[in-house]
Protein backbone atom coordinates (compact mmCIF):
# COMPACT_ATOMS: atom_id res chain seq x y z
CA UNK A 1 0.00 0.00 0.00
CA UNK A 2 2.68 2.21 0.84
CA UNK A 3 4.61 1.57 -2.73
CA UNK A 4 1.27 2.09 -4.23
CA UNK A 5 0.41 5.47 -2.91
CA UNK A 6 3.87 6.58 -3.55
CA UNK A 7 3.53 5.56 -6.83
CA UNK A 8 0.37 7.62 -7.13
CA UNK A 9 1.93 10.77 -5.77
CA UNK A 10 4.86 10.60 -8.00
CA UNK A 11 2.66 10.40 -11.52
CA UNK A 12 0.12 13.44 -10.22
CA UNK A 13 3.61 15.09 -9.39
CA UNK A 14 4.33 14.53 -13.22
CA UNK A 15 1.13 15.18 -14.64
CA UNK A 16 1.22 18.55 -12.56
CA UNK A 17 4.92 19.31 -13.90
CA UNK A 18 3.65 18.18 -17.77
CA UNK A 19 0.17 20.88 -17.32
CA UNK A 20 2.74 23.75 -16.39
CA UNK A 21 4.40 23.08 -20.01
CA UNK A 22 1.66 22.81 -21.75
CA UNK A 23 -0.52 26.08 -20.45
CA UNK A 24 2.78 28.16 -20.89
CA UNK A 25 2.52 27.08 -24.50
CA UNK A 26 -1.13 26.85 -24.97
CA UNK A 27 -1.39 30.41 -23.47
CA UNK A 28 1.04 31.56 -26.13
CA UNK A 29 -0.49 30.17 -29.21
CA UNK A 30 -4.04 31.64 -27.69
CA UNK A 31 -2.54 34.74 -27.68
CA UNK A 32 -0.67 34.74 -30.98
CA UNK A 33 -3.90 33.72 -32.74
CA UNK A 34 -5.50 37.21 -31.06
CA UNK A 35 -3.12 39.00 -32.34
CA UNK A 36 -3.51 37.24 -36.03
CA UNK A 37 -7.47 37.63 -35.62
CA UNK A 38 -7.19 41.06 -35.33
CA UNK A 39 -4.98 42.31 -37.71
CA UNK A 40 -6.06 39.85 -40.77
CA UNK A 41 -10.07 39.15 -40.17
CA UNK A 42 -11.04 42.44 -38.19
CA UNK A 43 -8.43 44.57 -39.79
CA UNK A 44 -7.56 45.73 -36.48
CA UNK A 45 -4.04 47.80 -36.72
CA UNK A 46 -4.46 49.04 -32.68
CA UNK A 47 -1.61 47.61 -30.54
CA UNK A 48 -2.88 45.69 -28.58
CA UNK A 49 -1.87 45.58 -23.87
CA UNK A 50 0.05 42.18 -23.56
CA UNK A 51 -0.54 42.46 -20.22
CA UNK A 52 -4.39 42.80 -20.38
CA UNK A 53 -4.12 39.77 -23.30
CA UNK A 54 -1.50 37.82 -21.18
CA UNK A 55 -4.34 38.07 -18.17
CA UNK A 56 -7.64 37.20 -20.59
CA UNK A 57 -5.66 33.87 -21.76
CA UNK A 58 -4.68 32.78 -18.96
CA UNK A 59 -8.68 33.23 -17.78
CA UNK A 60 -9.36 30.74 -20.80
CA UNK A 61 -6.92 28.66 -19.84
CA UNK A 62 -8.22 28.33 -16.40
CA UNK A 63 -11.49 28.02 -17.84
CA UNK A 64 -10.53 24.42 -19.27
CA UNK A 65 -8.74 23.81 -16.74
CA UNK A 66 -11.67 23.99 -14.37
CA UNK A 67 -14.24 22.04 -16.82
CA UNK A 68 -11.94 19.04 -17.34
CA UNK A 69 -11.48 18.66 -13.34
CA UNK A 70 -15.48 19.44 -13.09
CA UNK A 71 -16.21 16.80 -15.79
CA UNK A 72 -13.88 14.50 -14.44
CA UNK A 73 -15.47 14.48 -11.29
CA UNK A 74 -19.22 13.01 -11.08
CA UNK A 75 -19.14 12.95 -7.63
CA UNK A 76 -19.32 16.36 -7.39
CA UNK A 77 -22.75 16.37 -8.97
CA UNK A 78 -22.32 19.76 -10.63
CA UNK A 79 -21.95 19.63 -14.60
CA UNK A 80 -24.71 16.78 -15.38
CA UNK A 81 -22.58 14.21 -17.21
CA UNK A 82 -25.35 11.62 -16.85
CA UNK A 83 -27.45 13.80 -18.91
CA UNK A 84 -26.64 12.44 -22.89
CA UNK A 85 -28.10 15.90 -23.90
CA UNK A 86 -24.79 17.89 -22.23
CA UNK A 87 -22.27 14.89 -22.22
CA UNK A 88 -22.44 14.97 -26.33
CA UNK A 89 -23.56 18.16 -27.27
CA UNK A 90 -22.29 20.95 -24.83
CA UNK A 91 -19.15 19.28 -22.72
CA UNK A 92 -15.98 20.03 -23.21
CA UNK A 93 -14.80 15.87 -22.82
CA UNK A 94 -16.97 15.32 -26.31
CA UNK A 95 -14.45 17.97 -27.66
CA UNK A 96 -11.57 16.14 -26.13
CA UNK A 97 -12.48 12.95 -28.27
CA UNK A 98 -11.81 15.31 -31.50
CA UNK A 99 -8.71 16.54 -30.42
CA UNK A 100 -6.43 14.05 -32.48
CA UNK A 101 -8.86 14.24 -35.52
CA UNK A 102 -6.97 15.15 -38.54
CA UNK A 103 -8.42 18.20 -40.11
CA UNK A 104 -7.66 17.43 -43.81
CA UNK A 105 -8.70 20.51 -45.91
CA UNK A 106 -8.29 24.30 -45.05
CA UNK A 107 -11.85 24.94 -44.13
CA UNK A 108 -11.65 22.50 -41.39
CA UNK A 109 -8.32 24.66 -40.42
CA UNK A 110 -9.72 27.75 -40.64
CA UNK A 111 -13.50 26.93 -39.21
CA UNK A 112 -14.56 27.85 -36.02
CA UNK A 113 -16.38 25.00 -34.62
CA UNK A 114 -14.20 24.17 -31.38
CA UNK A 115 -14.43 28.28 -30.86
CA UNK A 116 -18.68 27.80 -30.85
CA UNK A 117 -19.20 24.69 -28.99
CA UNK A 118 -16.50 26.37 -26.20
CA UNK A 119 -18.45 29.65 -26.39
CA UNK A 120 -21.71 28.09 -25.58
CA UNK A 121 -20.25 25.81 -22.77
CA UNK A 122 -19.07 28.95 -21.01
CA UNK A 123 -22.59 30.69 -21.46
CA UNK A 124 -24.04 27.66 -20.18
CA UNK A 125 -21.33 27.58 -16.97
CA UNK A 126 -21.99 31.45 -16.49
CA UNK A 127 -26.21 31.51 -16.82
CA UNK A 128 -26.87 28.04 -15.94
CA UNK A 129 -29.64 25.87 -17.80
CA UNK A 130 -33.22 24.81 -16.66
CA UNK A 131 -33.29 26.69 -13.83
CA UNK A 132 -37.02 25.86 -13.06
CA UNK A 133 -36.06 22.13 -12.12
CA UNK A 134 -33.27 22.65 -10.14
CA UNK A 135 -35.86 22.48 -7.11
CA UNK A 136 -38.49 20.11 -9.16
CA UNK A 137 -38.30 16.17 -10.13
CA UNK A 138 -34.77 15.29 -10.89
CA UNK A 139 -35.91 12.84 -14.19
CA UNK A 140 -35.97 15.53 -16.48
CA UNK A 141 -32.18 16.24 -15.90
CA UNK A 142 -31.09 12.87 -17.21
CA UNK A 143 -33.05 11.53 -20.64
CA UNK A 144 -33.30 14.68 -23.05
CA UNK A 145 -32.41 17.79 -20.37
CA UNK A 146 -29.96 18.92 -17.96
CA UNK A 147 -30.29 21.45 -15.65
CA UNK A 148 -27.33 23.03 -14.37
CA UNK A 149 -26.99 25.96 -11.53
CA UNK A 150 -25.29 29.39 -12.82
CA UNK A 151 -21.55 30.02 -11.53
CA UNK A 152 -21.32 33.68 -11.50
CA UNK A 153 -17.85 33.60 -10.61
CA UNK A 154 -15.65 36.24 -12.03
CA UNK A 155 -13.32 33.64 -14.06
CA UNK A 156 -16.46 33.25 -16.23
CA UNK A 157 -17.55 36.55 -16.50
CA UNK A 158 -18.04 37.07 -20.14
CA UNK A 159 -16.98 40.89 -19.58
CA UNK A 160 -13.37 39.67 -18.73
CA UNK A 161 -12.45 38.30 -21.89
CA UNK A 162 -13.37 41.18 -23.96
CA UNK A 163 -10.46 40.89 -26.52
CA UNK A 164 -10.90 37.27 -26.88
CA UNK A 165 -14.97 37.59 -27.28
CA UNK A 166 -14.75 39.40 -30.64
CA UNK A 167 -11.76 37.12 -32.51
CA UNK A 168 -11.82 34.55 -34.77
CA UNK A 169 -10.12 31.38 -33.18
CA UNK A 170 -9.33 28.92 -35.85
CA UNK A 171 -10.07 24.94 -34.83
CA UNK A 172 -6.27 24.53 -35.76
CA UNK A 173 -5.27 26.71 -32.55
CA UNK A 174 -7.98 25.59 -30.36
CA UNK A 175 -7.31 21.91 -31.22
CA UNK A 176 -3.49 21.88 -30.63
CA UNK A 177 -4.36 23.49 -27.00
CA UNK A 178 -7.25 21.01 -26.46
CA UNK A 179 -4.24 18.28 -27.38
CA UNK A 180 -1.95 20.13 -24.57
CA UNK A 181 -4.20 20.24 -21.71
CA UNK A 182 -5.37 16.36 -22.68
CA UNK A 183 -2.18 14.61 -23.20
CA UNK A 184 1.21 14.23 -21.30
CA UNK A 185 4.38 15.77 -22.99
CA UNK A 186 5.68 13.17 -25.38
CA UNK A 187 7.84 10.49 -23.78
CA UNK A 188 10.13 7.94 -26.14
CA UNK A 189 7.58 8.63 -28.73
CA UNK A 190 4.41 8.20 -26.37
CA UNK A 191 2.00 10.33 -24.89
CA UNK A 192 -0.40 9.64 -22.03
CA UNK A 193 -4.07 10.85 -21.78
CA UNK A 194 -4.72 12.91 -18.09
CA UNK A 195 -6.97 11.81 -15.82
CA UNK A 196 -8.32 15.22 -14.31
CA UNK A 197 -10.01 12.77 -11.75
CA UNK A 198 -7.01 12.05 -10.18
CA UNK A 199 -5.58 15.31 -9.90
CA UNK A 200 -6.81 17.23 -6.41
CA UNK A 201 -7.74 20.99 -5.94
CA UNK A 202 -3.95 21.30 -3.95
CA UNK A 203 -2.32 20.04 -7.41
CA UNK A 204 -4.22 22.47 -9.61
CA UNK A 205 -3.45 25.05 -7.18
CA UNK A 206 0.03 24.58 -7.88
CA UNK A 207 -0.52 24.19 -11.54
CA UNK A 208 -1.90 27.66 -12.02
CA UNK A 209 -0.21 29.50 -9.81
CA UNK A 210 3.19 28.96 -10.73
CA UNK A 211 1.96 30.80 -13.98
CA UNK A 212 1.23 33.86 -11.97
CA UNK A 213 4.60 34.77 -12.23
CA UNK A 214 4.66 34.68 -15.78
CA UNK A 215 4.54 37.68 -17.82
CA UNK A 216 3.63 38.16 -21.48
CA UNK A 217 4.61 40.82 -24.47
CA UNK A 218 4.69 41.34 -27.84
CA UNK A 219 7.96 41.42 -30.10
CA UNK A 220 9.07 45.01 -31.30
CA UNK A 221 11.67 43.29 -33.77
CA UNK A 222 12.43 39.81 -34.82
CA UNK A 223 13.61 38.11 -31.45
CA UNK A 224 15.67 35.29 -30.81
CA UNK A 225 15.99 33.35 -27.80
CA UNK A 226 19.61 32.64 -25.41
CA UNK A 227 19.88 30.78 -22.32
CA UNK A 228 23.05 30.66 -19.59
CA UNK A 229 25.95 28.64 -21.51
CA UNK A 230 25.64 25.81 -18.34
CA UNK A 231 22.15 25.83 -17.99
CA UNK A 232 19.77 23.31 -19.55
CA UNK A 233 16.71 24.56 -21.56
CA UNK A 234 13.91 25.10 -19.68
CA UNK A 235 10.48 27.33 -20.67
CA UNK A 236 9.88 27.32 -17.22
CA UNK A 237 13.06 29.19 -16.88
CA UNK A 238 13.77 32.35 -16.95
CA UNK A 239 13.66 33.79 -20.36
CA UNK A 240 16.07 35.92 -22.35
CA UNK A 241 15.44 37.32 -26.07
CA UNK A 242 18.12 39.47 -28.43
CA UNK A 243 17.78 40.86 -31.69
CA UNK A 244 19.94 39.37 -34.81
CA UNK A 245 22.40 42.29 -34.28
CA UNK A 246 23.37 40.87 -30.92
CA UNK A 247 23.45 37.69 -31.47
CA UNK A 248 27.19 37.00 -32.36
CA UNK A 249 28.01 38.16 -29.17
CA UNK A 250 26.77 34.78 -27.93
CA UNK A 251 28.24 31.02 -28.26
CA UNK A 252 26.50 28.45 -29.77
CA UNK A 253 25.58 26.80 -26.24
CA UNK A 254 23.96 29.55 -25.03
CA UNK A 255 22.03 29.86 -28.19
CA UNK A 256 18.33 28.05 -28.50
CA UNK A 257 17.58 25.94 -31.14
CA UNK A 258 14.45 24.95 -32.21
CA UNK A 259 12.78 20.82 -31.31
CA UNK A 260 13.73 18.20 -33.25
CA UNK A 261 13.18 18.05 -36.90
CA UNK A 262 14.78 21.14 -37.83
CA UNK A 263 18.03 20.84 -36.18
CA UNK A 264 19.41 19.30 -39.19
CA UNK A 265 18.81 22.05 -41.43
CA UNK A 266 21.90 23.56 -43.55
CA UNK A 267 21.00 27.83 -42.41
CA UNK A 268 21.72 28.09 -39.18
CA UNK A 269 19.13 30.80 -38.85
CA UNK A 270 16.45 28.79 -39.99
CA UNK A 271 17.22 26.07 -36.55
CA UNK A 272 17.62 28.96 -34.08
CA UNK A 273 14.40 29.94 -32.25
CA UNK A 274 12.86 32.70 -33.69
CA UNK A 275 10.23 35.51 -32.47
CA UNK A 276 9.27 37.22 -35.76
CA UNK A 277 8.29 40.93 -34.93
CA UNK A 278 4.57 41.39 -33.45
CA UNK A 279 4.92 37.89 -31.80
CA UNK A 280 3.23 37.57 -28.21
CA UNK A 281 5.91 35.94 -25.71
CA UNK A 282 4.94 34.15 -22.76
CA UNK A 283 7.63 33.31 -20.16
CA UNK A 284 9.27 33.86 -16.73
CA UNK A 285 11.19 37.04 -16.79
CA UNK A 286 14.81 37.00 -14.57
CA UNK A 287 13.60 36.90 -10.91
CA UNK A 288 10.28 37.36 -12.25
CA UNK A 289 8.85 35.17 -9.36
CA UNK A 290 10.93 35.99 -6.19
CA UNK A 291 10.18 39.89 -7.43
CA UNK A 292 6.26 39.30 -7.38
CA UNK A 293 6.58 36.88 -4.22
CA UNK A 294 3.99 33.51 -6.09
CA UNK A 295 5.19 30.59 -4.29
CA UNK A 296 2.86 28.16 -4.08
CA UNK A 297 2.70 25.98 -0.77
CA UNK A 298 2.40 22.37 -0.89
CA UNK A 299 0.02 20.52 0.55
CA UNK A 300 2.21 18.26 3.13
CA UNK A 301 3.16 21.93 4.90
CA UNK A 302 -0.28 23.59 4.95
CA UNK A 303 -1.79 20.44 6.10
CA UNK A 304 1.07 20.56 8.75
CA UNK A 305 0.16 23.99 10.07
CA UNK A 306 -3.23 24.12 9.86
CA UNK A 307 -3.02 21.42 11.99
CA UNK A 308 -1.02 22.21 14.69
CA UNK A 309 -2.67 25.81 14.83
CA UNK A 310 -5.91 23.88 15.42
CA UNK A 311 -4.31 21.33 18.49
CA UNK A 312 -4.14 25.14 19.80
CA UNK A 313 -7.31 26.62 19.45
CA UNK A 314 -10.08 23.38 19.37
CA UNK A 315 -9.46 22.22 22.64
CA UNK A 316 -12.43 23.75 25.46
CA UNK A 317 -14.41 24.70 22.29
CA UNK A 318 -18.02 23.00 21.42
CA UNK A 319 -19.17 22.27 17.72
CA UNK A 320 -21.13 25.33 17.35
CA UNK A 321 -18.27 27.12 18.41
CA UNK A 322 -16.16 26.48 15.42
CA UNK A 323 -18.78 27.92 13.13
CA UNK A 324 -17.91 31.05 14.42
CA UNK A 325 -14.62 30.98 13.96
CA UNK A 326 -13.12 33.68 11.36
CA UNK A 327 -10.29 32.21 8.75
CA UNK A 328 -8.25 35.35 7.16
CA UNK A 329 -5.43 34.69 4.68
CA UNK A 330 -3.98 37.86 4.18
CA UNK A 331 -1.82 36.61 1.59
CA UNK A 332 -4.02 33.64 -0.06
CA UNK A 333 -2.59 33.25 -3.56
CA UNK A 334 -4.99 30.28 -4.98
CA UNK A 335 -6.44 29.64 -1.11
CA UNK A 336 -4.47 26.39 -0.48
CA UNK A 337 -4.21 27.48 3.34
CA UNK A 338 -7.92 28.58 3.39
CA UNK A 339 -8.97 25.36 1.48
CA UNK A 340 -7.34 23.62 4.52
CA UNK A 341 -8.32 25.58 7.31
CA UNK A 342 -11.70 24.61 5.58
CA UNK A 343 -11.04 21.14 5.50
CA UNK A 344 -10.31 20.26 8.94
CA UNK A 345 -12.15 22.56 10.61
CA UNK A 346 -15.35 20.59 9.09
CA UNK A 347 -13.78 17.70 10.15
CA UNK A 348 -13.09 18.78 13.32
CA UNK A 349 -17.00 19.64 13.50
CA UNK A 350 -18.26 16.56 13.13
CA UNK A 351 -16.07 14.79 15.37
CA UNK A 352 -17.15 16.95 17.66
CA UNK A 353 -20.86 16.81 17.15
CA UNK A 354 -21.22 13.39 17.12
CA UNK A 355 -19.65 13.11 20.19
CA UNK A 356 -21.67 15.74 21.48
CA UNK A 357 -25.00 14.22 20.16
CA UNK A 358 -23.97 10.24 20.97
CA UNK A 359 -25.14 9.49 17.22
CA UNK A 360 -22.94 8.44 14.23
CA UNK A 361 -23.32 9.90 10.56
CA UNK A 362 -24.01 6.77 8.57
CA UNK A 363 -20.86 6.22 6.42
CA UNK A 364 -22.93 6.55 3.23
CA UNK A 365 -23.81 10.10 4.11
CA UNK A 366 -20.45 11.17 5.88
CA UNK A 367 -19.05 12.48 2.68
CA UNK A 368 -22.68 14.50 1.98
CA UNK A 369 -22.84 15.86 5.54
CA UNK A 370 -18.57 16.86 5.41
CA UNK A 371 -19.39 18.88 2.08
CA UNK A 372 -22.42 20.70 3.61
CA UNK A 373 -20.47 22.32 6.84
CA UNK A 374 -17.22 22.96 4.48
CA UNK A 375 -20.11 24.79 2.41
CA UNK A 376 -21.06 26.42 5.21
CA UNK A 377 -17.64 27.70 6.41
CA UNK A 378 -16.71 28.74 2.77
CA UNK A 379 -19.72 30.61 2.74
CA UNK A 380 -19.54 32.26 6.10
CA UNK A 381 -16.24 32.25 7.44
CA UNK A 382 -13.67 32.40 4.93
CA UNK A 383 -11.55 35.95 4.31
CA UNK A 384 -8.49 36.67 1.57
CA UNK A 385 -6.50 39.11 0.43
CA UNK A 386 -4.02 39.01 -2.23
CA UNK A 387 -2.60 41.81 -4.66
CA UNK A 388 -2.34 39.80 -7.68
CA UNK A 389 -6.42 39.83 -9.07
CA UNK A 390 -6.23 36.81 -11.03
CA UNK A 391 -5.22 34.75 -7.89
CA UNK A 392 -8.54 36.00 -6.76
CA UNK A 393 -10.45 34.81 -9.41
CA UNK A 394 -8.57 31.57 -9.04
CA UNK A 395 -9.11 31.40 -5.55
CA UNK A 396 -12.91 32.02 -5.58
CA UNK A 397 -12.97 28.94 -7.98
CA UNK A 398 -10.66 26.55 -5.49
CA UNK A 399 -12.89 27.67 -2.57
CA UNK A 400 -15.96 26.91 -4.55
CA UNK A 401 -14.82 23.30 -6.26
CA UNK A 402 -13.38 22.59 -2.77
CA UNK A 403 -16.74 22.78 -1.36
CA UNK A 404 -19.36 22.03 -4.10
CA UNK A 405 -21.81 19.51 -3.02
CA UNK A 406 -25.18 17.44 -4.53
CA UNK A 407 -26.86 20.89 -3.02
CA UNK A 408 -25.83 22.59 -5.55
CA UNK A 409 -25.28 25.83 -3.79
CA UNK A 410 -22.74 28.51 -4.66
CA UNK A 411 -21.19 30.50 -1.88
CA UNK A 412 -20.66 34.26 -3.00
CA UNK A 413 -17.53 35.92 -2.16
CA UNK A 414 -18.22 39.18 -3.44
CA UNK A 415 -16.97 41.15 0.01
CA UNK A 416 -14.69 38.46 1.73
CA UNK A 417 -12.37 38.20 -1.09
CA UNK A 418 -10.36 41.27 -2.11
CA UNK A 419 -7.51 42.57 -3.98
CA UNK A 420 -5.20 44.77 -2.22
CA UNK A 421 -2.38 44.93 -0.27
CA UNK A 422 -2.48 43.86 3.09
CA UNK A 423 0.74 44.43 4.35
CA UNK A 424 -0.14 48.13 4.03
CA UNK A 425 -3.53 47.93 5.43
CA UNK A 426 -6.49 50.27 5.73
CA UNK A 427 -6.34 51.24 9.30
CA UNK A 428 -5.84 55.33 10.56
CA UNK A 429 -3.19 55.04 13.39
CA UNK A 430 -1.61 57.78 14.68
CA UNK A 431 0.89 58.70 17.10
CA UNK A 432 0.82 62.57 18.53
CA UNK A 433 3.26 64.80 17.68
CA UNK A 434 4.73 65.28 21.11
CA UNK A 435 5.10 61.02 21.57
CA UNK A 436 6.96 61.30 18.25
CA UNK A 437 9.09 64.42 19.95
CA UNK A 438 8.45 66.85 17.56
CA UNK A 439 6.81 69.58 19.71
CA UNK A 440 8.35 72.12 17.59
CA UNK A 441 7.13 70.88 14.43
CA UNK A 442 4.77 73.38 13.86
CA UNK A 443 7.27 76.74 14.82
CA UNK A 444 10.39 75.58 12.17
CA UNK A 445 12.19 72.45 10.68
CA UNK A 446 15.20 74.12 12.33
CA UNK A 447 13.82 74.38 15.84
CA UNK A 448 11.72 70.98 15.61
CA UNK A 449 15.08 69.08 15.14
CA UNK A 450 16.56 70.76 18.18
CA UNK A 451 13.80 70.00 20.37
CA UNK A 452 14.37 66.07 19.75
CA UNK A 453 17.64 66.29 21.61
CA UNK A 454 15.78 67.98 24.41
CA UNK A 455 15.37 65.86 27.67
CA UNK A 456 11.44 67.77 27.46
CA UNK A 457 10.33 66.73 24.05
CA UNK A 458 12.05 62.80 23.79
CA UNK A 459 10.33 60.36 21.62
CA UNK A 460 8.04 57.92 23.81
CA UNK A 461 6.17 56.26 20.99
CA UNK A 462 7.71 53.22 21.34
CA UNK A 463 6.05 52.55 24.85
CA UNK A 464 3.19 52.12 23.37
CA UNK A 465 0.69 51.50 20.17
CA UNK A 466 -0.73 54.18 18.21
CA UNK A 467 -4.13 55.79 18.21
CA UNK A 468 -6.75 53.92 16.10
CA UNK A 469 -9.04 57.16 14.26
CA UNK A 470 -12.17 56.41 12.95
CA UNK A 471 -12.85 57.33 9.43
CA UNK A 472 -14.83 60.72 10.41
CA UNK A 473 -12.33 61.44 12.65
CA UNK A 474 -9.69 65.14 11.91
Amino acid sequence: MDTLEENSHRHVYAVSTDLKYALREAIELLGNEVIRSRREDLQDQIELDAAELSRECLRYMYRLLFLFYLEARPELNYVPMQAETYALGYSLEALRDLELMELADDESRAGTYLQQSLNLLFSLIWNGHNQHCLDGPKEHSYAYDFCLAPLKSHLFDPKRTLLLNDVKLRNVVLQRIIQLLSLTRPNKNSRGRISYGQLGINQLGAVYEALLSFRGFIASRDLYEVKPKAQKYDELKPAYFVPWEELERFADSEKVYERAGRLGSSDLNQSLKKYAKGSFIYRLASRNGETYGFYYTPEALTRCLVKYSLQELLPGKSADDLLDLTICEPAMGSAAFLIEAVNQLAQAYLVKKQAELGKQIPPSDYDLELQRVKLYLTANNVFGVDLNPLALELAEVSLWLNCISADGLVPWFGDRLLCGDSLVGARREVWLIGELGLDGLEKSQGKAFKSRSSKKNRATWWKHPPKRLLPTAK
